[in-house]
């Protein structure tokens, strides 16, 4: 594993019509919407360790604690910034801020755990029988 406390990495997007509160039924308004804004901090967590993990080895989420401070219209870019602050043995926790060309719109943490790939399939398959 090549993980470090520190790492960080900067992930954008264009707010488009489609990543709007309208279009993901999460509000009425043509505004970047917030599960559109949770999804840009899961991808961006996943591409800070893409290639970092042992193999056979992927995280998943657990747990998200985002506020959405203020509206983007489409248009806007939006970045998120995500930076690993804690390992604890399985358990990672990432710090993010979303930004628009006028400032904070998002901030929070993001918290994911180190699973093996396989077995977690298998024992989420159990569900099935």
């Amino acid at each position: 594993m090549k993980i470090e406390i520190g790492d960080k990495i900067t992930l954008a997007e264009e707010v488009t019509d489609e990543l709007t509160a309208a279009r993901w039924g999460s509000g009425s308004l043509p505004v970047y919407a917030t599960p559109a804004m949770v999804l840009l901090v899961e991808k961006a967590a996943v591409k800070l360790l893409e290639g970092k993990l042992d193999d056979g080895m992927t995280t998943v989420g657990t747990n998200l604690n985002i506020s959405h401070v203020s509206a983007t219209p489409v248009g806007c870019r939006v970045t998120c910034q995500c930076h690993l602050t804690e390992i604890n043995r399985k358990k990672l926790e990432f710090q993010v801020e979303i930004m628009d060309n006028k400032g904070r719109i998002g901030i929070g943490t993001h918290e994911r755990y180190i699973v093996a790939a396989d077995s977690f399939l298998d024992n989420a398959k159990q569900k099935l029988n």
